[in-house]
C-alpha cells in the first residue's frame, strides 16, 4: 500500500467499506521503525478531508501476568463519505 493506492481506494470504495492499514502497536512502532508512518499518515490526510474514520480492534487477549504480552491491534480505516 502506498499513498496513491490509498487515494484510489478512498475514491472507489463503497461507503462503509473498511481496510486494515496496519497490524501491531502503531504508537510504539512509530518510535522504532522509520517507514511506519507513511500509510497511517496518508489515511490521516483522508480523515482530515472527512472521507474516512478510524477504529482499532485488539488482537491480543488481556491477561494478568508477570510478563504481559505486547498489545497487538488491527488499525482500520472505514470510508464514510
Amino acid at each position: 500500500m502506498n499513498k496513491k493506492s490509498i487515494e484510489r481506494w478512498v475514491d472507489t470504495a463503497e461507503i462503509g467499506s473498511s481496510v486494515v492499514y496496519y497490524a501491531g502497536s502503531l504508537a510504539e512502532d512509530r518510535c522504532y521503525k522509520k517507514n511506519v508512518a507513511e500509510i497511517p499518515d496518508a489515511f490521516a490526510d483522508e480523515a482530515k478531508k472527512g472521507r474516512v474514520d478510524f477504529f482499532q480492534k485488539r488482537k491480543t487477549k488481556m491477561e494478568k501476568s508477570d510478563t504481559p504480552k505486547r498489545p497487538v491491534f488491527d488499525y482500520i480505516a472505514r470510508k464514510i463519505k
